[in-house]
């Protein structure tokens, strides 16, 4: 069976996408900071294959160790929330809100894919996945207006 890591596996996002990639026949390999709410999550899935482990995906070395233990991945969800500030408007903004910001969610995406996309390439097939919620720590009114395409399919040829 083909293995989807969800990072940043949590109650809304990253459960979301975990029901979905099982509900397609991928095995799970569900990646939180933490391991408490790790066997509600796998109960929400119904019986899906899954692996639980608890990495802080800031931690390279971490990250590396834990998808070193899962083994191939087909399908890499980065979805991690929590943490972090956004920086706010560009008018009040500094430096140290930026690297917070970059520290909390770009660093740890680019990790990732430098982690795995060796073995996608050499495969000649997989699926990056990102997604952000930061609608939920508050409303992007702007974007609304944004218009919602279908996403193009990346090869790796």
């Amino acid at each position: 069976m083909p293995t989807a890591v969800v990072l940043g596996v949590g109650p809304g996002l990253g459960l979301s996408m975990a029901k979905r990639l099982a509900a397609e026949g991928f095995d799970l390999a569900l990646v939180s900071r933490s391991a408490d709410r790790h066997a509600g999550y796998v109960e929400a899935l119904g019986g899906a294959r899954a692996s639980t482990h608890a990495c802080d995906v800031r931690d390279r070395a971490a990250l590396a160790a834990t998808l070193a233990d899962i083994g191939e991945v087909d399908v890499l969800y980065h979805g991690p929330g929590g943490g972090g500030t956004p920086p706010g408007p560009i008018t009040e903004v500094d430096s140290a809100a930026v690297r917070d910001a970059m520290d909390h969610w770009v660093h740890p995406a680019v990790d990732a894919v430098g982690l795995v996309l060796p073995g996608l390439v050499a495969r000649g097939s997989g699926v990056l996945l990102f997604a952000g919620g930061l609608s939920s720590v508050g409303a992007l009114p702007r974007w609304a207006r944004w218009p919602c395409r279908r996403p193009r399919r990346a090869t790796t040829r």
